[in-house]
This record gives C-alpha cells, structure tokens and sequence, in this order.
C-alpha cells in the first residue's frame, strides 16, 4: 500500500465516522469499564450489535462487576440475554468472570495473549478490547472489516494477511475510530449484497467499485 492509497482509505472514512457513525452503541460510551466492554464483545460474537443493545445496559446495570456476574444464579443470568438468542453465553461469562477474578484480581488484563487465557474470548474479541480501552497502532479483523478492504485495495482475503494489513493502516492516534469506522461503514454502506456504491465517499479509490456499478451484486 502506498501513502495515497492509505490516506485515500483513512481520511474520508475518518470523516463518515464523524459525520455517520453509531455513537449512541452503549458500550461505546466513554465511561465504560474494561470489563463492561470485554461483556459487550463476548456478547457482539456473530451478533448484530442493534439486537445487543436493548439488552445491554441492563445487564450492566445488573451486573457491572465481575463478582456481580460470579455471584448472581446463571438462570438469572440466562433470562437476562435469552431474548437474543445468547443463554448459552451465560455459562461463557460466568467462567470469564471468575478467570479475571482468579488470574487477575478482577481486572481485564493489558495484552493479547493473557486475554486469548480467558474463556470466550477469540482473536478479534482480545484486540478489540484492547483498542478500546487505550492500545494505539493496532486494529482488529472480523467478516465486515475483512470485506470493506478486500473490495477497496482488490485483493482476495485468501492470498493476504489481512490482520497485518489492517494493523498497517491503524492511525496511531485514532485505533478505536478507526476500527469503528470500518465497521459502521460497512454496516451502513459498503454492505455484503447492495453496496450503496452511488455515494460512497471511499468510491473514487476503490477498486471493486466498477464491480457494482449496476445497482450492485451479490458475493
């Protein structure tokens, strides 16, 4: 990637971020623990992140600890998130809760590897957490992350390291922006089957745009 070509992905999705992205997701708020966050990504797993939300902020207001989650009855806990679909992830957060509380004195820890130890918790969920609770120069990749680049730098996911490629392109400064631009971006407009390519700002640099220029196709 050359400096234009990052600068030509980076700064007009930086400014749709600003302009358009989801800021009211509750566990983005500011205030949020380390903890309130790690929940919120077990939860997210193959999940959209508008059925979490009206679930959300009442299991942390509930349980905002983990020695709330350790403490309180799983059937409790269960009917808390069954609406999503997501009872099973009960078990999932209880066991995390009491690894942080064995492991590290209740706190989320600070690197990769030591939250890769806690149950629940895969690659993308590791990095994600650390990016929002203040880890700079790196990103994260899941399906929409992996779909918006593949489609704007044209290449096939299969013959790149997309992990290193994302980490590349993660302004130092702005890491938690960044991956939530990517993923609003491709939630609201670069989307799997209808690419809303007609007012894409990221369009006169992307190389998959003539790909779509009928109204859009299916992958």
């Amino acid at each position: 990637m050359s400096p234009r070509q990052t600068e030509s992905l980076l700064d007009p999705l930086l400014e749709w971020y600003e302009m358009n992205g989801r800021h009211d997701l509750p566990w983005r708020e500011p205030e949020r623990s380390a903890f309130q966050l790690l929940i919120a990504e077990i939860l997210l797993q193959k999940t959209r992140a508008e059925a979490v939300t009206g679930a959300y902020v009442p299991l942390m207001a509930r349980y905002p600890t983990p020695e709330a989650f350790v403490s309180a009855p799983i059937d409790e806990i269960e009917g808390r998130i069954s609406s999503l679909g997501l009872s099973k992830r009960a078990a999932y957060i209880r066991r995390c809760s009491r690894q942080l509380l064995a492991r590290h004195g209740g706190t989320v820890p600070r690197t990769c590897s030591e939250l890769l130890d806690l149950h629940g918790v895969g690659e993308y969920t590791a990095r994600s957490v650390l990016i929002h609770t203040g880890r700079e120069g790196i990103s994260a990749v899941d399906s929409d992350v992996e779909r918006l680049l593949s489609r704007f730098f044209g290449f096939d996911p299969a013959d790149r390291d997309v992990q290193s490629t994302v980490d590349q392109l993660a302004p130092p400064k702005r890491s938690s922006d960044f991956l939530h631009g990517m993923l609003d971006f491709a939630a609201e407009v670069c989307t799997p089957r209808s690419p809303r390519c007609s007012d894409c700002p990221l369009k006169p640099d992307c190389a998959s745009a003539h790909d779509f220029a009928d109204g859009g196709a299916s992958e």
